[in-house]
């Protein structure tokens, strides 16, 4: 959060009053400020918007200190790959020992062996997508979006 420093020294214009309205009947309004532009309240901010609301920055923290403190946000689209990848992998492994048998182990044991390839490939490819732990590497975490 940006801090600005007291007393200001230079220009400075101070508008007080118990409610304060800018509108704008055709265009738009701007607000523009060299270090920072703050908005402040002691109950709620809001931001409405009948198309869309774009935040864009290098980095977007959801709270306090997020980056910091915080996690990644999901990548949606990343993370239903990924577990699209795991639900075909138990999907075929589920397949491949609906076909165990008692009565023939010699094969069986084949069709085990088979789930058990199946299921480590899978697991190699979500261990890739996920980075092994690491949340440099992941594919599902955001890089620049942050929340605690």
């Amino acid at each position: 959060m940006f801090k600005p420093s007291f007393p200001y020294q230079g220009n400075q214009l101070i508008l007080t009053s118990d409610r304060v309205t800018i509108h704008s009947k055709t265009d738009a309004i701007f607000l523009f400020g060299k270090q920072a532009v703050g908005l402040s309240s002691t109950n709620t901010i809001n931001l409405d918007a009948s198309n869309k609301i774009i935040l864009a920055a290098p980095v977007i923290e959801l709270g306090n200190k997020a980056k910091d403190l915080g996690q990644p946000i999901v990548l949606g689209n990343d993370l239903n790959q990924q577990l699209a990848a795991l639900a075909q992998g138990l999907q075929a492994v589920a397949c491949l020992l609906t076909n165990v048998s008692e009565t023939a182990i010699g094969s069986s044991m084949q069709q085990i062996a088979s789930a058990g390839s199946a299921l480590h490939t899978v697991a190699e490819l979500l261990l890739t997508g996920t980075g092994s732990g690491n949340p440099d590497l992941s594919k599902i975490l955001s890089k620049n979006t942050f929340t605690r």
